[in-house]
């Protein structure tokens, strides 16, 4: 997607001066930690249609996946969980967090194939990745190649943890919180080693919005009288980074959460987000709105937006299923197109057990299918990103991009972008050699800066 803005950039800016000015404003603590030095050598773009169009697409699809445990389990969430893949613990841990209204926050990824964007998956959680994109913006606002282009193209940035604390307080306020309550960023032991100093600087960044925080895993916690403490202070929010994933009895994780969600049941404490935004999140959820009882029961509007953003996504498993308006055996089917096919896992998050018909030999995909029609997963089309300029060095390049769009509320909450420079990579991610940037759209109303 090369639009407007990206020409004028393209045609107005010294790559070379401006690409190894960026180099040296990344080279910031925060972003080492959150990105090694694997930066790429430009932002990227919205015109505001477009930045206005991803918000509203999200919202509504949002809030088409929040009906869905309606639509096909009468709402019962136990058997809502048991079609999306998730064992008996994971729906029990669902269920003893489900609120009300669930909590509007998540990331989706997306590929922009020429013609628009299309949405691979749509993480809605509090674990995103990618929270402190706003910073790798600020940092190029030091480079004044990059101001002085994004003063004369009227462009912004959007403050995604500043959003994010902005759903977190509307959903989780209590009356004894005070004026700054105590947020705990709570991963597991397992993860937390890994992420200690990304998740600590998250705890930094809170205090500019009004927080205060600290970043521990769940044995670091002390259960009394019905509330949590980290360090010896009452918690008034569990911010968790961890995810469905580690509520499995083989993880061992179990034992170690359950006094959070004993106090949060309790009142003792607010888990943000809780646990039933995984049951929108996971990517059979995308598959159901594919199945035609549930198409069936989509407004015309809605059925536009699932055609126009949602590749073709379908559960794995034995018999029939719907191609074109035809109906096709989809064992038969998968091994007949390997090539225009993605196998995924429907609960694991990072890129963990995908397997792209495209990078496999005929008998490498019929194990994969094997495989996962023996387990939760769904298969979706292959969407081609269309590759972007990225000139590096005064040389000519092109990346393909997995656009990580936020989406707080009811709107846009800004981007991380990865790029690769091998468009059949399969996986557009840091272990596969990502470089990460960031986004500014285009605005008539100002922004932050």
């Amino acid at each position: 997607m090369t639009n407007g803005i990206t020409q004028h950039y393209l045609a107005t800016v010294d790559h070379r001066a401006a690409g190894e000015a960026i180099r040296k404003a990344v080279d910031a603590e925060l972003l080492k930690a959150a990105y090694g030095e694997a930066f790429l050598d430009r932002p990227v773009f919205l015109e505001h249609a477009q930045q206005e169009g991803l918000g509203r697409d999200l919202s509504a699809l949002f809030r088409l996946l929040t009906t869905l445990p309606d639509r096909v389990a009468d709402g019962d969430l136990g058997r809502y969980c048991e079609l999306v893949g998730m064992t008996r613990s994971q729906a029990d841990a669902v269920r003893r967090t489900a609120g009300a209204d669930p909590v509007p926050l998540g990331r989706a990824d997306l590929y922009h194939d020429g013609d628009g964007f299309r949405l691979l998956e749509f993480n809605v959680s509090s674990a995103l990745g990618g929270f402190e994109n706003a910073e790798i913006n600020r940092a190029l606002l030091d480079v004044p190649e990059v101001a002085d282009f994004a003063e004369r193209e009227h462009l912004a940035y959007a403050d995604t943890l500043g959003e994010i604390v902005r759903v977190m307080l509307d959903s989780a306020r209590a009356p004894w919180w005070g004026d700054r309550p105590f947020v705990a960023i709570v991963d597991t032991p397992g993860s937390f080693a890994a992420l200690e100093r990304r998740l600590g600087f998250m705890a930094r960044l809170l205090a500019d919005h009004g927080v205060d925080a600290v970043a521990c895993h769940a044995g670091q916690l002390k259960e009394e009288g019905g509330r949590l403490f980290a360090g010896g202070r009452p918690v008034d929010i569990v911010y968790r980074f961890f995810i469905i994933e580690d509520l499995l009895e083989e993880q061992g994780e179990l034992g170690l959460l359950d006094p959070i969600l004993r106090c949060h049941e309790g009142g003792g404490v607010t888990v943000f987000a809780p646990l039933d935004t995984e049951m929108y999140g996971n990517k059979r959820a995308l598959a159901l709105l594919g199945e035609e009882e549930v198409r069936q029961t989509l407004s015309p509007a809605d059925r536009e937006l699932v055609d126009r953003f949602v590749p073709w996504t379908r559960r794995v498993r034995r018999g029939p299923v719907e191609v074109a308006g035809d109906h096709v055996d989809l064992e038969s089917y998968c091994l007949e197109n390997q090539a225009s096919l993605v196998l995924k896992p429907s609960l694991l998050h990072g890129g963990a057990g995908v397997a792209t018909g495209w990078s496999m030999t005929p008998a490498q995909w019929r194990e994969a299918l094997d495989d996962a029609l023996r387990s939760p997963f769904v298969v979706q089309r292959r969407v081609a990103p269309a590759p972007e300029p990225f000139p590096a060095g005064g040389e000519a390049a092109e990346q393909v991009l997995n656009w990580g769009v936020f989406m707080a509320g009811d709107r846009y909450a800004g981007s991380i972008v990865r790029g690769v420079s091998d468009p059949d990579v399969g996986v557009v991610s840091m272990g596969t050699g990502a470089r990460v940037g960031c986004c500014f759209h285009r605005t008539t109303e100002g922004g932050t800066r």
